[in-house]
């Protein structure tokens, strides 16, 4: 393939996006938790996929499985309205006229199959490579996260890498910050990069907060100063775990209205093996509390700001025991606040991960072939999370959305007034004002009423019986529970293999250690909206 064609790919490429740009509404910025539209002033949720490109191949991952335009038009169309794009600072600082086919030859990786996906694409440089990637995201109306996930390109991360804090012999802090410059005028014409946050997780033997303090400031106005439009993504110690340290001190900045924070969440963001030999209701509270006191006490206060959960994820193959407790505890989580968040991750494979050609990836969205979903049920899993249900500027009331985050539905009054359990794109809504209160249909004089151990619950205008009063119970407050007519605490519950609703015998609800039954079929959210 000659030079020309390759430039005639990025011309189609740039066209297309031209076409694209036009609906999307830039600049972004924030107000208190919110990210909103300069614009319109209305809020804007992200709901974004990592898309691999810091490795050391510096080149977005699945190129080889398919055409580039068609990954754009999978990630549109499997609901994200953004991507975290990641770069190695060194891509641009060192390597960035270097074209990708050098890369890949130095690495002893096959490039048939790109060149057949994608022609044109390893004659180009690396910057080229990365701005086609951004141009095609645009060409779907998706936003960019331009993320600086290491300066070494290479898998991340490990606390001895030397890639991790300032002043680490890959961490150069003025290199650092002429990346950080480089990126922010370079791609400042491009209308859907919305963002870039100064690094992924700062870790290792030096970190401090004194350094985290310095250098954050400093690439936060140099981004500011290059590309003020631009929202600032600033991530904390730890693996990108502990912001609890701004409880303290705040950072001062006067351009606030385009800082937001980022943490990470894992399963493994802890004492993994705990999930399984511990009160699951136990464990996923002591999760959220600890996520609370590092992070998500951004979200409230007197000044809160925007808190974007800019990794999380889970075993998407199934076969994962402790990401199958860990992940509907933390969709709760997520669905309760609105939260803006980045899933790791889009694509199933790599050119080269760790010594490795052609490595698969169980955390991903795509199969290996990047064609058909990795968890057939990702679509309803993600329904909810993926939709606005708060918008600060909005005049409707409150009510109440009836989630199940186990399997990501929501609650659902059939033709035949019976509660079943659908698709979360639409639902029925409730009024609840707390504990002891009546479960009432929206625009209706009906409310939820349990009727007996292993029946589905009914709507009547009986709202001041006992078997109508409902309160969430267990560490979690993730069970809906009311009485049974002889006083025993019954709790709603999704029958397997059914869209039914029941009641039956709450499990688990008490803290007892010896109880290691998995209660999350009778996890039941309710969430507010206004939207």
């Amino acid at each position: 393939m000659t030079m020309g064609k390759s430039c005639v790919f990025l011309l189609l490429v740039c066209i297309f996006a031209t076409f694209s740009w036009c609906c999307n509404s830039m600049p972004l910025s924030v107000h208190k938790r919110w990210i909103i539209d300069d614009a319109t002033g209305k809020r804007v949720k992200l709901a974004c996929a990592h898309w691999v490109g810091h490795a050391k191949p510096m080149l977005v991952e699945g190129l080889d499985k398919l055409a580039l335009n068609e990954i754009a038009d999978k990630v549109s169309k499997a609901g994200f309205n953004c991507v975290r794009l990641s770069y190695a600072t060194y891509m641009f600082t060192r390597y960035a006229n270097n074209t990708v086919a050098s890369t890949f030859a130095s690495l002893d990786i096959p490039t048939e199959v790109i060149e057949k996906h994608n022609p044109g694409v390893l004659n180009m440089t690396h910057l080229q490579a990365f701005e086609a990637v951004v141009d095609a995201l645009g060409t779907q109306g998706v936003m960019v996260l331009i993320d600086n996930h290491v300066s070494l390109a290479e898998w991340c991360c490990n606390a001895a890498d030397q890639n991790g804090f300032f002043g680490d012999r890959h961490f150069n802090p003025h290199e650092w910050l002429q990346g950080l410059a480089f990126v922010a005028s370079h791609f400042k014409g491009k209308p859907n990069v919305f963002a870039m946050d100064l690094r992924n997780e700062l870790r290792g033997s030096r970190q401090n907060h004194g350094d985290w303090y310095k250098y954050v400031s400093q690439g936060a106005k140099t981004i500011h100063e290059k590309n003020p439009d631009l929202l600032v993504i600033i991530s904390g110690l730890s693996f990108d775990n502990d912001l609890s340290f701004l409880k303290k001190k705040t950072l001062d900045l006067n351009f606030a209205n385009k800082i937001v924070y980022e943490s990470h969440i894992y399963s493994f963001s802890g004492d993994t093996e705990r999930w399984n030999v511990q009160p699951v209701n136990r464990i996923c509270n002591v999760t959220l509390q600890l996520l609370n006191d590092q992070s998500a006490f951004l979200l409230g206060g007197k000044n809160p700001s925007p808190l974007f959960v800019s990794e999380f994820g889970y075993d998407m193959t199934g076969g994962n025991s402790v990401d199958n407790k860990f992940f509907p505890c933390f969709v709760s989580f997520a669905a309760s606040v609105d939260l803006d968040w980045n899933l790791w991750s889009f694509g199933g494979s790599y050119y080269y991960r760790q010594g490795n050609v052609g490595a698969g990836e169980s955390y991903a969205v795509m199969d290996y072939d990047w064609k058909t979903y990795q968890d057939p049920n990702f679509t309803h899993k993600f329904q909810l999370l993926q939709r606005k249900v708060q918008d600060p500027t909005s005049n409707q009331s409150k009510s109440n959305i009836m989630f199940h985050p186990l399997t990501g539905n929501c609650a659902h009054v059939n033709n035949s007034n019976e509660i079943v359990m659908g698709d979360c794109k639409s639902n029925s809504l409730w009024r609840y004002e707390g504990d002891g209160s009546p479960m009432r249909l929206k625009d209706s004089a009906l409310c939820l009423k349990a009727i007996g151990e292993g029946l589905p619950p009914i709507l009547s205008q009986d709202c001041l019986s006992s078997q109508s009063s409902w309160k969430a119970v267990s560490l979690t407050r993730l069970h809906l529970a009311t009485f049974d007519k002889d006083g025993s605490l019954l709790c709603l519950e999704k029958e397997s293999n059914s869209s039914k609703i029941v009641t039956r015998k709450c499990i688990c609800v008490e803290d007892d250690s010896s109880c290691l039954d998995n209660p999350q079929s009778q996890w039941f959210k309710l969430i507010s909206t206004n939207v």
